[in-house]
């Protein structure tokens, strides 16, 4: 955590220095009516400088461009020639732009979006936080069925505490938000005991900071089920769940599939009936 703080320091010292940094990173980004406000929701963005240039991607796909003038550090024009001015009181935590009609607030991104098994299975489970939300995850790894529990901070209503039995082990755990809503969910990835290491998701979706509910992740069609016999991986790629494993052919043996692979990515939708991951696309390699 101290090399983190000590990087975004440097960070932000650059920004303030006018310097040029040509790489672009990860951070949180949000809007306020007024420079003192705090935003009401966090979403991801990518944040760049160079030259003195500032860039900012909205995970809508929008972008916010700011040019400066002369000078003048901390004044600057937007993409329609509008006035912005850069603003303090974050400290190195983050910054402020205060632009035309609204406030830009960023905050690096020091939050921690996931944790492996060791991390888990650890005396104190693993931190997770997002914004003002923290998720505590402990996952016991000692046989063939574990305990997997959850619990939340920074909920308005309705605290998350989860505590369940697990077929294997939970290998990692991942916050994500693959709707891009401003409010995260929470992946975790189980592995069976055995040499089939069937792959099994447990998953929760924030609901506009208020409480926490499950995500259903249906089993898979038959179409795309031709083949499978486990050793399946989940992972977070962009804003799709995906979900990969290798496809036997007639005759493999366990240890030697020959068809390839097949990678399943799932859509988070929105149904009746709670949060569903949906398949949207089938790729095979």
């Amino acid at each position: 955590m101290i090399q983190i703080r000590s990087m975004m320091y440097f960070i932000t010292l650059m920004i303030y220095a006018g310097g040029s940094l040509a790489d672009t990173f990860v951070a949180h980004c949000g809007f306020s009516d007024t420079p003192d406000k705090a935003p009401v929701q966090l979403s991801q963005c990518t944040f760049a400088q160079q030259q003195g240039h500032v860039t900012v991607k909205l995970s809508d796909g929008s972008q916010i461009d700011l040019a400066p003038i002369g000078d003048r550090p901390g004044n600057y024009t937007d993409g329609e020639g509008k006035a912005a001015y850069r603003r303090g009181g974050l400290g190195d935590s983050g910054i402020k732009f205060k632009l035309a009609d609204t406030t830009l607030v960023v905050y690096w991104r020091i939050d921690k979006w996931s944790c492996d098994k060791v991390e888990m299975a650890g005396p104190d489970g693993c931190a997770l936080s997002y914004g003002t939300l923290e998720f505590q995850v402990s996952a016991t790894d000692s046989g063939s069925l574990n305990r997997l529990q959850i619990e939340s901070q920074g909920l308005s209503v309705v605290e998350g505490k989860f505590d369940s039995e697990i077929d294997g082990s939970a290998y990692l755990v991942e916050l994500a938000d693959l709707d891009a809503n401003g409010w995260p969910e929470l992946y975790i990835y189980v592995s069976s005991a055995g040499s089939g290491s069937y792959g099994s998701l447990v998953a929760y979706a924030v609901n506009n900071g208020k409480s926490m509910t499950p995500i259903y992740l249906p089993p898979m069609g038959a179409e795309v089920s031709v083949g499978y016999q486990g050793h399946d991986e989940f992972a977070v790629v962009e804003n799709r769940l995906a979900r990969r494993f290798p496809v036997y052919l007639p005759g493999d043996i366990n240890a030697q599939p020959s068809g390839g692979m097949r990678q399943l990515q799932y859509a988070l939708i929105a149904g009746e009936a709670g949060w569903q991951l949906m398949v949207d696309r089938v790729v095979e390699f």
